[in-house]
């Protein structure tokens, strides 16, 4: 089980005494480097890593939204070297067909969308990507940067490696107990500002838990659940989102609020002779925000470019 406050309490005290002798001649980043060629040798070897083409992942997730907590199943699609799409399937009771938001990366483009939910609808909104003024080109360009990130994270966090269209560097940053272990922690960084830290075990060499930064999200969630059986779900759906964006308009803009970010990895079992992650927990600052976990891994199952298309 995951212990939450001594985990980061544990992070927060490593990193402010992060160590500044240096064990070896050797540099930050030629340590970096020999620690992921550890962790991917730890989790089946560099050659069943680079013959993974495809991947899909299927599970269970439990989100915390606020006072509310949303479940539903998760689907996740890869085709390397660029695209990328991941559709989570709710219902929150009272819905004829389930609710179905996906967020998508195809080369260039970028996109997000929902679908389903009639006899009633859900709105989360965590605010217009680029404000209300921005272009659709703009809009894209928010969208290309979310996923591409969150598509790397997917793939350090289970193939201890990025997205061949994803370049980055590896640099040694010190050491770190996560939880009783005592970890490596290696910084690697991205374009457009992509930054994550990867915890390593220094005994097994298995990756223990990823960590980022970013903005705290600003979450509106907005139900309605239409008593009238005659009212059609145009109707209902433009009713919830009209109540959303109230509750968006009355409170002032405020700064969003820079948190730390981690993605835990447990439950490791075998794949088709790697070893994965079977349970993905993340937390924003010190509460755990989702859980995610996984029934099955399908390494490269025949995917169609045209699935990663906008719908």
């Amino acid at each position: 089980m995951l212990r939450v406050g001594s985990l980061i309490l544990l992070l927060s005290l490593t990193f402010s005494l992060i160590v500044t002798a240096k064990p070896s001649p050797a540099t930050d980043e030629e340590r970096a480097q020999e620690i992921i060629k550890q962790a991917r040798a730890a989790i089946g070897g560099e050659a069943s890593i680079q013959a993974v083409q495809t991947l899909r992942i299927k599970g269970q997730y439990r989100r915390i939204l606020g006072e509310r907590e949303l479940s539903g199943e998760r689907e996740v699609n890869i085709m390397l070297p660029d695209k990328y799409l991941a559709e989570d399937e709710m219902n929150p009771g009272g819905l004829s067909t389930a609710i179905v938001s996906a967020r998508g990366l195809n080369g260039a483009h970028a996109w997000s969308g929902s679908s389903g939910g009639e006899g009633g609808h859900m709105i989360i909104r965590m605010g217009t990507p680029g404000g209300p003024q921005a272009t659709p080109e703009q809009v894209e360009a928010i969208y290309h940067r979310q996923h591409q990130a969150e598509f790397t994270r997917y793939l350090l966090s289970i193939l201890v490696t990025p997205p061949p269209s994803v370049p980055v560097a590896y640099k040694y940053v010190g050491e770190a107990d996560v939880e009783s272990a005592h970890a490596d922690v290696v910084e690697i960084t991205g374009p457009e500002k992509l930054s994550f830290r990867l915890f390593v075990d220094k005994q097994t060499h298995i990756p223990l838990l990823l960590s980022y930064r970013g903005a705290k999200p600003r979450i509106m969630t907005a139900f309605n659940r239409s008593m009238d059986r005659s009212a059609k779900p145009d109707e209902s759906i433009k009713q919830a989102r009209d109540e959303a964006e109230k509750k968006l308009a009355t409170e002032p803009p405020a700064k969003p609020e820079e948190v730390d970010f981690y993605i835990r990895l447990t439950d490791f079992k075998k794949v088709e002779g790697l070893s994965l992650p079977h349970k993905l927990t993340f937390l924003t600052g010190n509460e755990v925000s989702e859980e995610f976990a996984i029934a099955k891994y399908q390494l490269n199952p025949q995917l169609k470019a045209d699935k990663f298309q906008k719908h």
